[in-house]
């Protein structure tokens, strides 16, 4: 603990940093907008193993957002560029691209239609990959809503998302996934219940070379629900059923039946405190990450704290546990993952000037000594908006 607190003071005093999305939730809503920052990562243990090896990561970026409502009109777009620097591992230097963009359209009060589109670019950890690999993830929807003003409504629309690796050696596990999808929603209230019915298929790029064909088709049952109990809480949640059909007659595990589920309660403790405690379960896709799980259930409880108008702190932990079954290229085993967030505090010294402060702890408990390790990061970040 003398060891950690040791660097966080170091990296307060010695470091500067960057933090875009934050800042330009913090300003107001201009037609026009340019930022830029910087951030710089200390890392106690980079390459996510038991011996721990230090690393220092520097982000800068520049950013640009439009947003302009013309009558029912409300058009919204950011794109965001930034550039990695490692201070030992030169190698890995890269820039991304990232970015969003929106367009909603209110025709009556009872028709109206969406489209979205998020592209997120973030080098991949290295408990994953070692070498140098950005990933990349676009996400587009397009939606019709009949109903907006009643108590039932209709939704349909198509979603398509694109996940692409910067690495060669990994694009076996750049894929496609589109599907159409369609919802019942009941409103009462400030509140609102919806079920809702997906089809699509994911189709790989290639065939992976261990495991083969990965493509499937799959049908997936969606329902979701926002409630506010009280003025100070809010429960979000949404419980889903899905069934995955390999296309290739050869068995590739993206063959039956799953669930998901996601819980979310927000609770206004005081005027100044506010608590967040969230829970989600996945059973992913073979071909998501190198050596995906097949059941993930992850608990975060995090609090924030208004101490000033100026200044917010927060602070909270997370605890993950992933089963991995026996398959070509996973041995059987179930890893812990607990999170701490000690320390997180954002500063807003002006409009348009915004410092943040956050740090970590992480203990990854598995039977498999190279995955087994736990290590802390800090991050320094300074972002201007004009």
């Amino acid at each position: 603990m003398r060891r950690l607190a040791g660097y966080l003071t170091g990296i307060l005093v010695g470091s500067s940093g960057l933090s875009l999305p934050v800042l330009a939730q913090q300003t107001d809503q201009s037609a026009l907008a340019f930022s830029a920052g910087a951030q710089h990562t200390y890392d106690s243990n980079f390459l996510r193993s038991p011996e721990e090896v230090e690393e220092q990561i520097t982000r800068a970026g520049a950013g640009i957002r439009f947003n302009k409502q013309i009558s029912a009109q409300k058009i919204a777009l950011s794109v965001n560029a930034s550039q990695y620097r490692y201070n030992e591992r030169e190698d890995l230097n890269g820039s991304s691209i990232e970015g969003k963009a929106s367009w909603r359209s209110q025709f009556t009060s009872n028709f109206s239609t969406q489209l979205d589109f998020l592209r997120e670019e973030t080098p991949v950890d290295r408990l994953e990959f070692t070498g140098k690999d950005l990933v990349a993830r676009e996400d587009a929807n397009a939606r019709l809503s009949l109903g907006d003003a009643k108590r039932f409504g209709l939704i349909i629309g198509v979603h398509q998302m694109d996940n692409t690796h910067s690495n060669d050696e990994r694009a076996s596990m750049d894929f496609q996934d589109q599907d159409f999808f369609s919802e019942i929603r009941y409103r009462f209230a400030s509140s609102w219940v919806g079920l809702r019915y997906r089809e699509g298929d994911r189709s790989y790029e290639m065939p992976s070379p261990i495991l083969g064909d990965l493509d499937f088709d799959y049908r997936q049952v969606e329902l979701e629900t926002e409630w506010t109990l009280t003025p100070k809480t809010k429960l979000t949640g949404l419980v889903g059923y899905f069934d995955r059909a390999a296309k290739s007659e050869a068995a590739n595990g993206n063959d039956g039946e799953g669930s998901l589920a996601s819980l979310n309660l927000e609770w206004a403790i005081t005027d100044k405190l506010i608590s967040e405690l969230t829970y989600r379960f996945n059973q992913p896709a073979i071909g998501e990450t190198s050596d995906a799980p097949s059941e993930v259930s992850d608990t975060a409880l995090t609090f924030q704290w208004q101490f000033s108008p100026k200044v917010k702190i927060g602070f909270g932990g997370s605890y993950a546990e992933l089963d991995y079954e026996e398959s070509a290229v996973v041995t059987e085993r179930i890893e812990r993952n607990i999170t701490v967030t000690p320390l997180l505090i954002s500063w807003s010294y002006s409009e348009a000037i915004l410092l943040r402060l956050s740090s970590q702890w992480v203990d990854r408990q598995s039977p498999i000594y190279e995955r087994d390790y736990e290590g802390y990061s800090a991050t320094l970040g300074l972002a201007v908006q004009f």
